[in-house]
């Protein structure tokens, strides 16, 4: 803060929210982006979730990113994370759909059927005000939070990994 009472620093462009709630920079939620990519890519995330502790791991990070951060694992991590995962199933469903699609260019939802739009619409009304909104993370969010899938490819049977064991010896 400046002898004002004015915020500096990586947090100055943070909007301040009413009712405790607590708005995040785009320093600050480009920060969390890396860090959970880098926890991910370590193994901190298993069977389609996160393992014990790593909300704590996200504080460390940031802290290292932002060391005049606020951020504390809970509640505001955990909520970023809790909204951003809601947001990628909410996409994610919609782009299930036939007639609505993805613009990478813009980050934002392309709506190729405006009548499927329409159905869509009144069959989940919380949707409607996505339409338009962009979406910067969602290519993030992807290797974040989606699912992990078995595909087969380069399966080895364990007998083959024995058979190997014995011919090296």
């Amino acid at each position: 803060m400046d002898p004002m009472g004015n915020q500096t620093g990586p947090c100055a462009d943070r909007v301040k929210c009413g009712r405790g709630h607590r708005s995040w920079s785009k320093i600050e939620e480009d920060a969390l982006i890396v860090s959970l990519t880098k926890l991910v890519l370590k193994g901190w995330k298993s069977d389609n979730s996160f393992k014990a502790g790593f909300q704590h791991e996200l504080e460390k990070c940031m802290r290292k990113k932002i060391p005049s951060t606020d951020l504390v694992a809970n509640p505001h991590i955990n909520s970023k994370i809790h909204v951003w995962n809601k947001e990628y199933g909410a996409l994610s469903g919609m782009l299930s759909k036939s007639g609505i699609g993805w613009n990478s260019t813009t980050s934002m939802l392309e709506i190729e059927d405006e009548r499927g739009w329409d159905s869509y619409v009144r069959a989940d009304p919380h949707v409607k005000g996505l339409r338009y909104k962009t979406w910067p993370y969602y290519s993030q969010w992807i290797e974040i939070f989606g699912k992990d899938r078995a595909t087969g490819e380069n399966v080895v049977d364990p007998i083959d990994i024995v058979n190997e064991l014995v011919k090296m010896a």
